[in-house]
Protein backbone atom coordinates (compact mmCIF):
# COMPACT_ATOMS: atom_id res chain seq x y z
CA UNK A 1 0.00 0.00 0.00
CA UNK A 2 1.86 3.56 -1.32
CA UNK A 3 1.26 6.02 1.58
CA UNK A 4 0.78 9.32 0.68
CA UNK A 5 -0.51 11.67 3.41
CA UNK A 6 -2.34 15.06 3.74
CA UNK A 7 -0.55 17.48 6.37
CA UNK A 8 -3.28 18.93 8.84
CA UNK A 9 -1.78 22.36 8.09
CA UNK A 10 -4.42 24.24 5.76
CA UNK A 11 -1.49 26.05 3.60
CA UNK A 12 -2.29 27.51 0.39
CA UNK A 13 -0.72 26.67 -2.95
CA UNK A 14 1.09 30.48 -4.06
CA UNK A 15 0.53 33.36 -2.10
CA UNK A 16 -3.04 34.41 -0.02
CA UNK A 17 -4.13 37.79 0.79
CA UNK A 18 -7.65 39.41 1.77
CA UNK A 19 -9.09 40.81 4.36
CA UNK A 20 -11.88 40.18 6.98
CA UNK A 21 -14.94 41.38 4.98
CA UNK A 22 -13.07 41.67 1.38
CA UNK A 23 -12.10 39.45 -1.60
CA UNK A 24 -9.77 36.72 -0.96
CA UNK A 25 -6.63 36.48 -3.88
CA UNK A 26 -4.72 32.95 -4.29
CA UNK A 27 -2.37 32.42 -6.73
CA UNK A 28 -0.64 29.24 -7.73
CA UNK A 29 2.91 29.31 -7.69
CA UNK A 30 3.19 26.67 -10.56
CA UNK A 31 -0.56 27.16 -12.81
CA UNK A 32 -0.10 30.55 -12.34
CA UNK A 33 -4.01 31.22 -11.69
CA UNK A 34 -5.38 33.86 -9.57
CA UNK A 35 -8.14 32.84 -7.53
CA UNK A 36 -10.41 35.94 -6.38
CA UNK A 37 -12.87 34.95 -3.57
CA UNK A 38 -15.88 37.59 -2.64
CA UNK A 39 -19.35 38.56 -2.58
CA UNK A 40 -20.72 40.52 -5.76
CA UNK A 41 -17.46 39.87 -7.81
CA UNK A 42 -19.04 39.40 -10.79
CA UNK A 43 -19.27 43.29 -11.62
CA UNK A 44 -15.48 42.87 -11.34
CA UNK A 45 -14.92 40.12 -13.92
CA UNK A 46 -13.71 42.50 -16.84
CA UNK A 47 -11.42 44.39 -14.82
CA UNK A 48 -10.10 41.38 -12.84
CA UNK A 49 -9.04 40.01 -16.46
CA UNK A 50 -7.39 43.26 -17.67
CA UNK A 51 -5.22 42.59 -13.64
CA UNK A 52 -4.04 39.19 -15.24
CA UNK A 53 -3.12 40.97 -18.30
CA UNK A 54 -5.77 39.92 -21.05
CA UNK A 55 -6.53 42.17 -23.97
CA UNK A 56 -8.29 40.30 -26.39
CA UNK A 57 -11.79 40.19 -26.85
CA UNK A 58 -14.17 37.43 -24.84
CA UNK A 59 -16.19 34.77 -25.64
CA UNK A 60 -18.67 33.28 -22.69
CA UNK A 61 -19.54 29.86 -22.98
CA UNK A 62 -23.19 28.71 -20.50
CA UNK A 63 -25.85 27.12 -19.71
CA UNK A 64 -29.28 28.84 -20.78
CA UNK A 65 -30.49 29.05 -17.01
CA UNK A 66 -27.48 30.56 -16.06
CA UNK A 67 -27.70 32.69 -18.66
CA UNK A 68 -30.98 34.22 -17.90
CA UNK A 69 -30.08 34.81 -14.65
CA UNK A 70 -26.41 36.27 -14.94
CA UNK A 71 -26.14 36.83 -18.72
CA UNK A 72 -26.67 40.10 -18.44
CA UNK A 73 -24.69 41.11 -15.95
CA UNK A 74 -21.37 39.11 -16.46
CA UNK A 75 -21.84 40.83 -20.57
CA UNK A 76 -22.28 44.45 -19.28
CA UNK A 77 -19.18 43.62 -17.02
CA UNK A 78 -17.13 42.29 -19.85
CA UNK A 79 -18.40 45.14 -22.49
CA UNK A 80 -17.49 48.08 -19.88
CA UNK A 81 -13.73 46.75 -19.89
CA UNK A 82 -13.49 46.71 -23.97
CA UNK A 83 -13.65 43.18 -24.30
CA UNK A 84 -16.50 43.26 -26.95
CA UNK A 85 -18.11 39.56 -25.83
CA UNK A 86 -20.10 37.52 -27.21
CA UNK A 87 -22.33 34.70 -25.74
CA UNK A 88 -23.39 30.91 -26.55
CA UNK A 89 -25.79 29.27 -24.52
CA UNK A 90 -26.74 25.43 -24.25
CA UNK A 91 -28.23 22.91 -22.56
CA UNK A 92 -26.64 22.01 -19.30
CA UNK A 93 -26.57 18.51 -17.46
CA UNK A 94 -23.78 15.88 -18.11
CA UNK A 95 -24.78 15.28 -20.94
CA UNK A 96 -23.81 18.31 -22.92
CA UNK A 97 -20.01 16.85 -22.03
CA UNK A 98 -19.47 15.48 -25.35
CA UNK A 99 -17.36 15.75 -28.10
CA UNK A 100 -20.78 16.62 -30.35
CA UNK A 101 -21.14 19.36 -28.59
CA UNK A 102 -17.53 20.53 -28.19
CA UNK A 103 -17.68 20.71 -32.19
CA UNK A 104 -20.79 22.87 -32.37
CA UNK A 105 -18.51 25.09 -29.84
CA UNK A 106 -15.85 25.19 -31.99
CA UNK A 107 -17.89 26.05 -34.97
CA UNK A 108 -19.30 29.10 -33.27
CA UNK A 109 -16.05 30.50 -31.91
CA UNK A 110 -14.69 30.25 -35.79
CA UNK A 111 -17.74 31.50 -36.86
CA UNK A 112 -16.71 34.76 -34.59
CA UNK A 113 -13.06 34.85 -36.20
CA UNK A 114 -11.89 34.18 -32.48
CA UNK A 115 -8.05 34.52 -32.30
CA UNK A 116 -5.29 33.41 -30.16
CA UNK A 117 -5.15 36.20 -27.84
CA UNK A 118 -8.89 36.17 -27.40
CA UNK A 119 -10.67 34.54 -24.16
CA UNK A 120 -12.94 31.69 -23.34
CA UNK A 121 -15.22 32.81 -19.88
CA UNK A 122 -16.75 29.83 -18.51
CA UNK A 123 -20.04 30.88 -17.17
CA UNK A 124 -21.30 28.00 -14.83
CA UNK A 125 -21.06 24.79 -12.77
CA UNK A 126 -19.15 21.91 -12.84
CA UNK A 127 -20.40 20.61 -16.51
CA UNK A 128 -19.60 24.34 -18.03
CA UNK A 129 -16.02 24.43 -16.79
CA UNK A 130 -15.11 21.03 -18.18
CA UNK A 131 -16.45 21.58 -21.11
CA UNK A 132 -15.73 25.02 -22.15
CA UNK A 133 -12.15 24.43 -20.64
CA UNK A 134 -11.83 21.60 -23.07
CA UNK A 135 -12.64 23.63 -25.55
CA UNK A 136 -10.30 26.22 -24.63
CA UNK A 137 -7.62 23.98 -24.07
CA UNK A 138 -8.00 22.83 -27.78
CA UNK A 139 -9.05 25.40 -30.07
CA UNK A 140 -6.47 26.58 -32.41
CA UNK A 141 -4.00 24.46 -30.17
CA UNK A 142 -5.07 26.57 -26.89
CA UNK A 143 -6.73 29.91 -25.97
CA UNK A 144 -6.91 31.70 -22.41
CA UNK A 145 -9.28 30.41 -20.26
CA UNK A 146 -11.49 32.07 -17.39
CA UNK A 147 -13.47 30.35 -15.15
CA UNK A 148 -16.71 31.70 -13.32
CA UNK A 149 -18.14 29.20 -11.07
CA UNK A 150 -22.12 29.58 -10.17
CA UNK A 151 -22.09 26.26 -8.12
CA UNK A 152 -20.84 25.21 -4.60
CA UNK A 153 -19.30 22.06 -6.55
CA UNK A 154 -17.54 24.27 -9.49
CA UNK A 155 -16.08 27.06 -6.84
CA UNK A 156 -14.13 24.35 -4.94
CA UNK A 157 -13.54 21.83 -7.05
CA UNK A 158 -14.03 21.99 -10.90
CA UNK A 159 -13.52 25.17 -11.49
CA UNK A 160 -9.77 24.69 -9.38
CA UNK A 161 -6.47 23.17 -11.23
CA UNK A 162 -7.25 23.43 -14.95
CA UNK A 163 -8.53 19.95 -15.34
CA UNK A 164 -11.11 19.70 -18.17
CA UNK A 165 -12.83 16.95 -19.90
CA UNK A 166 -15.72 15.72 -21.78
CA UNK A 167 -17.64 12.02 -21.62
CA UNK A 168 -18.03 9.19 -23.56
CA UNK A 169 -20.33 6.06 -23.21
CA UNK A 170 -17.51 4.45 -21.78
CA UNK A 171 -16.93 6.78 -18.91
CA UNK A 172 -16.89 10.28 -17.50
CA UNK A 173 -14.04 12.75 -18.06
CA UNK A 174 -12.16 10.12 -20.45
CA UNK A 175 -11.04 12.87 -22.94
CA UNK A 176 -9.47 16.30 -21.81
CA UNK A 177 -6.39 18.41 -20.95
CA UNK A 178 -5.02 20.08 -18.41
CA UNK A 179 -5.80 23.84 -19.19
CA UNK A 180 -5.06 26.34 -16.48
CA UNK A 181 -7.20 29.19 -16.12
CA UNK A 182 -5.72 32.49 -16.42
CA UNK A 183 -8.17 33.48 -13.76
CA UNK A 184 -10.72 32.13 -11.27
CA UNK A 185 -13.40 34.14 -10.16
CA UNK A 186 -15.81 33.11 -7.21
CA UNK A 187 -18.68 35.29 -6.49
CA UNK A 188 -20.22 33.21 -3.36
CA UNK A 189 -23.21 35.40 -3.63
CA UNK A 190 -24.74 33.39 -6.37
CA UNK A 191 -24.92 30.48 -4.58
CA UNK A 192 -28.06 32.00 -3.01
CA UNK A 193 -29.79 31.19 -5.67
CA UNK A 194 -28.97 27.57 -6.20
CA UNK A 195 -31.90 25.21 -5.86
CA UNK A 196 -31.11 23.32 -2.17
CA UNK A 197 -30.47 19.76 -3.93
CA UNK A 198 -27.66 21.28 -6.08
CA UNK A 199 -26.60 23.06 -3.26
CA UNK A 200 -25.67 20.37 -1.16
CA UNK A 201 -24.69 17.98 -3.78
CA UNK A 202 -21.78 20.91 -3.95
CA UNK A 203 -21.48 20.64 -0.40
CA UNK A 204 -20.64 17.29 -0.49
CA UNK A 205 -16.98 18.48 -1.92
CA UNK A 206 -16.67 20.79 0.95
CA UNK A 207 -17.02 17.82 3.23
CA UNK A 208 -14.95 15.55 0.90
CA UNK A 209 -12.16 17.87 1.47
CA UNK A 210 -12.44 18.16 5.00
CA UNK A 211 -12.49 14.78 5.70
CA UNK A 212 -9.41 13.95 3.65
CA UNK A 213 -7.21 16.81 4.73
CA UNK A 214 -8.49 19.32 7.79
CA UNK A 215 -9.73 17.49 10.94
CA UNK A 216 -10.62 21.42 11.90
CA UNK A 217 -12.58 22.13 9.31
CA UNK A 218 -14.66 19.03 9.62
CA UNK A 219 -15.49 19.37 12.89
CA UNK A 220 -16.82 22.85 12.22
CA UNK A 221 -18.99 21.88 9.17
CA UNK A 222 -20.09 18.78 10.48
CA UNK A 223 -23.67 19.54 11.01
CA UNK A 224 -23.87 22.39 9.38
CA UNK A 225 -25.94 22.91 6.45
CA UNK A 226 -24.92 25.46 3.82
CA UNK A 227 -27.66 27.42 3.81
CA UNK A 228 -27.52 28.40 7.68
CA UNK A 229 -23.92 30.08 6.77
CA UNK A 230 -23.85 33.96 6.45
CA UNK A 231 -22.40 34.81 3.41
CA UNK A 232 -18.61 36.04 4.90
CA UNK A 233 -18.59 32.28 6.14
CA UNK A 234 -19.77 30.64 3.00
CA UNK A 235 -16.74 32.58 1.65
CA UNK A 236 -14.05 31.57 4.25
CA UNK A 237 -15.14 28.48 3.94
CA UNK A 238 -14.71 27.61 0.22
CA UNK A 239 -11.49 29.61 0.22
CA UNK A 240 -9.88 27.31 2.50
CA UNK A 241 -10.89 24.56 0.53
CA UNK A 242 -9.60 26.23 -2.77
CA UNK A 243 -6.24 26.59 -0.77
CA UNK A 244 -6.55 23.14 -0.10
CA UNK A 245 -7.05 22.06 -3.76
CA UNK A 246 -4.40 24.69 -5.54
CA UNK A 247 -1.68 23.69 -2.90
CA UNK A 248 -2.13 20.12 -4.50
CA UNK A 249 -2.30 21.06 -7.73
CA UNK A 250 1.00 23.23 -7.26
CA UNK A 251 3.04 20.30 -6.11
CA UNK A 252 1.13 17.65 -8.96
CA UNK A 253 -0.03 20.01 -11.87
CA UNK A 254 -0.88 16.55 -13.96
CA UNK A 255 -2.34 14.36 -11.22
CA UNK A 256 0.85 11.68 -11.35
CA UNK A 257 0.66 11.64 -7.75
CA UNK A 258 -0.68 13.45 -4.44
CA UNK A 259 -3.17 15.45 -6.19
CA UNK A 260 -4.87 12.07 -6.87
CA UNK A 261 -6.22 12.57 -3.28
CA UNK A 262 -9.04 14.45 -4.29
CA UNK A 263 -10.60 11.76 -6.05
CA UNK A 264 -11.33 10.32 -2.67
CA UNK A 265 -15.04 8.95 -3.07
CA UNK A 266 -14.79 9.66 -6.94
CA UNK A 267 -14.30 5.53 -7.62
CA UNK A 268 -17.41 4.41 -7.05
CA UNK A 269 -18.80 8.06 -7.67
CA UNK A 270 -18.19 8.08 -11.26
CA UNK A 271 -19.03 4.41 -11.70
CA UNK A 272 -22.49 5.10 -10.21
CA UNK A 273 -23.03 8.21 -12.56
CA UNK A 274 -21.85 6.32 -15.75
CA UNK A 275 -23.74 2.77 -15.05
CA UNK A 276 -26.83 4.49 -13.52
CA UNK A 277 -27.08 6.92 -16.50
CA UNK A 278 -26.08 10.52 -16.24
CA UNK A 279 -28.49 12.95 -14.47
CA UNK A 280 -29.89 10.05 -12.32
CA UNK A 281 -27.63 11.37 -9.36
CA UNK A 282 -25.57 14.80 -9.28
CA UNK A 283 -22.53 14.39 -9.05
CA UNK A 284 -21.69 15.46 -5.59
CA UNK A 285 -24.70 13.06 -4.85
CA UNK A 286 -22.88 9.91 -6.22
CA UNK A 287 -19.81 11.39 -4.92
CA UNK A 288 -21.36 11.25 -1.26
CA UNK A 289 -22.10 7.34 -1.96
CA UNK A 290 -18.96 7.23 -3.13
CA UNK A 291 -16.77 8.64 -0.22
CA UNK A 292 -19.27 6.11 2.40
CA UNK A 293 -18.23 3.14 0.44
CA UNK A 294 -14.40 4.71 0.03
CA UNK A 295 -14.38 4.54 4.39
CA UNK A 296 -16.27 1.36 4.27
CA UNK A 297 -13.48 0.01 2.36
CA UNK A 298 -10.75 1.75 4.70
CA UNK A 299 -12.77 0.46 8.16
CA UNK A 300 -12.74 -3.68 6.69
CA UNK A 301 -8.95 -3.23 5.86
CA UNK A 302 -8.22 -1.68 9.56
CA UNK A 303 -7.28 1.88 8.48
CA UNK A 304 -9.74 3.33 10.57
CA UNK A 305 -12.70 2.60 12.86
CA UNK A 306 -16.49 2.43 12.54
CA UNK A 307 -17.47 5.51 14.48
CA UNK A 308 -15.55 7.92 11.50
CA UNK A 309 -17.53 5.80 8.59
CA UNK A 310 -20.59 6.40 10.94
CA UNK A 311 -19.14 10.52 11.26
CA UNK A 312 -19.48 11.03 7.57
CA UNK A 313 -22.48 9.49 6.56
CA UNK A 314 -23.94 11.57 9.23
CA UNK A 315 -22.47 14.49 7.78
CA UNK A 316 -23.47 14.10 4.45
CA UNK A 317 -27.20 12.98 5.24
CA UNK A 318 -27.20 15.84 7.56
CA UNK A 319 -27.11 18.24 4.06
CA UNK A 320 -29.91 15.39 2.49
CA UNK A 321 -26.87 13.77 0.16
CA UNK A 322 -27.92 10.11 -0.30
CA UNK A 323 -25.62 7.38 1.11
CA UNK A 324 -26.91 4.21 -0.25
CA UNK A 325 -27.80 3.59 -4.10
CA UNK A 326 -30.58 1.03 -5.37
CA UNK A 327 -28.88 -2.31 -6.34
CA UNK A 328 -32.47 -3.62 -8.16
CA UNK A 329 -31.94 -0.60 -11.04
CA UNK A 330 -28.19 -1.47 -11.48
CA UNK A 331 -25.95 -4.41 -9.30
CA UNK A 332 -23.23 -4.14 -7.83
CA UNK A 333 -21.93 -5.97 -10.50
CA UNK A 334 -22.61 -3.57 -12.95
CA UNK A 335 -21.26 -1.05 -10.84
CA UNK A 336 -17.84 -2.48 -10.62
CA UNK A 337 -17.83 -3.19 -13.95
CA UNK A 338 -17.96 0.68 -14.66
CA UNK A 339 -15.44 1.43 -12.14
CA UNK A 340 -13.07 -0.66 -14.02
CA UNK A 341 -12.88 1.85 -17.08
CA UNK A 342 -12.32 4.49 -14.64
CA UNK A 343 -9.49 7.20 -15.96
CA UNK A 344 -7.57 6.47 -12.78
CA UNK A 345 -6.79 2.99 -12.62
CA UNK A 346 -3.19 1.92 -13.10
CA UNK A 347 -2.46 -1.34 -15.04
CA UNK A 348 -5.76 -3.51 -14.55
CA UNK A 349 -5.69 -2.02 -10.59
CA UNK A 350 -7.84 1.07 -9.32
CA UNK A 351 -6.14 3.35 -7.17
CA UNK A 352 -8.56 3.94 -4.04
CA UNK A 353 -8.04 6.93 -1.85
CA UNK A 354 -8.46 5.54 1.32
CA UNK A 355 -8.44 7.25 4.94
CA UNK A 356 -6.50 6.55 7.38
CA UNK A 357 -7.96 8.53 9.99
CA UNK A 358 -9.66 12.45 10.42
CA UNK A 359 -7.84 14.58 7.89
CA UNK A 360 -5.65 11.73 7.27
CA UNK A 361 -5.14 9.58 3.63
CA UNK A 362 -3.92 6.49 1.66
CA UNK A 363 -3.47 5.65 -1.71
CA UNK A 364 -3.66 2.22 -2.73
CA UNK A 365 -4.08 0.32 -5.45
CA UNK A 366 -4.07 -3.32 -3.41
CA UNK A 367 -7.68 -3.29 -2.07
CA UNK A 368 -9.00 -6.98 -3.25
CA UNK A 369 -11.58 -6.53 -5.94
CA UNK A 370 -13.82 -9.13 -3.64
CA UNK A 371 -13.72 -6.41 -1.08
CA UNK A 372 -14.87 -3.60 -3.49
CA UNK A 373 -17.83 -5.67 -4.34
CA UNK A 374 -18.82 -6.90 -0.88
CA UNK A 375 -18.71 -3.13 -0.24
CA UNK A 376 -20.74 -2.66 -3.18
CA UNK A 377 -22.95 -5.00 -1.75
CA UNK A 378 -23.49 -3.33 1.39
CA UNK A 379 -24.10 -0.07 0.09
CA UNK A 380 -26.71 -0.93 -1.90
CA UNK A 381 -28.65 -3.06 0.49
CA UNK A 382 -31.13 -0.02 1.92
CA UNK A 383 -34.02 1.52 0.51
CA UNK A 384 -32.82 4.58 -0.89
CA UNK A 385 -33.88 8.40 0.58
CA UNK A 386 -34.88 10.63 -2.18
CA UNK A 387 -32.65 13.17 -3.17
CA UNK A 388 -33.67 16.90 -1.88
Amino acid sequence: MSRLSSSSTPAAGGSTTGTATGPITITGTTTGTRIVIGDGMLASLGAAMRDVGLTGRAFVITERRVAERYGEAVMAALDADGFRPALVAIEGGEGAKSLAQAGELYAWLADQRTERRDAIVALGGGVIGDLAGFVAATYLRGVALVQVPTTVLAQVDSAIGGKTAVNLAQGKNLVGAFHPPRLTLIDVAVLATLPPRELHAGWAEVIKTAMIFDAPLFEQIEHTRPEALSSGDRRDIIARCVQWKQRLCDEDPTEKGPRMLLNFGHTIGHALESSFGYGTYLHGEAVAIGMVGAAEISRRLGLIDRRLVERLQASLEGNGLPVRYDARRVPPEAVLRAAAVDKKSRGARLQWILLTGLGQTTISGDVPEGLVLDVLHWLGTEEPAQHR
